[in-house]
């Protein structure tokens, strides 16, 4: 009987640590060296976005050195003619980017921006995604 049962709870810790060592990959920790992906210049806007919103990781020009890689993509439409006449006349983005644990490959965050009428262009977008990676990383913190 008491076989049984330390061979249970082992089970058990066994199960419960593979659980945590997997949503452990998805943990952002405070100070984790980022390296940023180009993206066509999009690149630029991301890292000015995350110093303005304080976002807590370091960001590494080698991604040998990084823990995590973002990778993403953006665009710009042009507000058309009836826009410009009728409406803002701002430009739309669309952008988006995945937070990568470059270690294990899990895709530790994603985060997609819809500015219909982007008052500051790809910068609104790079400014929106920084504030929700800040947001998350502040969340892990707190479990």
């Amino acid at each position: 009987m008491k076989i049984i049962l330390t061979v249970t709870l082992l089970v058990m810790f066994c199960a419960v640590g593979l659980a945590q060592e997997g949503a452990g990959e998805t943990f952002i920790r405070p100070g984790s060296k980022v390296y940023i992906h180009p993206m066509d210049g999009f690149e630029t806007y991301i890292a000015a976005a995350m110093d303005k919103k304080k976002v807590p990781l370091l960001i590494v020009a080698d991604r040998e050195k990084a823990d995590f890689e973002i990778k993403g993509t953006a665009e710009m439409q042009k507000a058309g003619w009836s826009k410009t006449i009728f409406g803002s006349g701002r430009p739309a983005v669309n952008a988006s980017i995945q937070v990568i644990n470059i270690r294990s490959s899990v895709v530790a965050y994603s985060v997609a921006s819809h500015k219909d009428n982007a008052w500051s262009g790809m910068k609104s977008a790079a400014e929106h995604i920084a504030k929700n990676l800040a947001k998350k990383i502040r969340e892990d913190v707190k479990k």
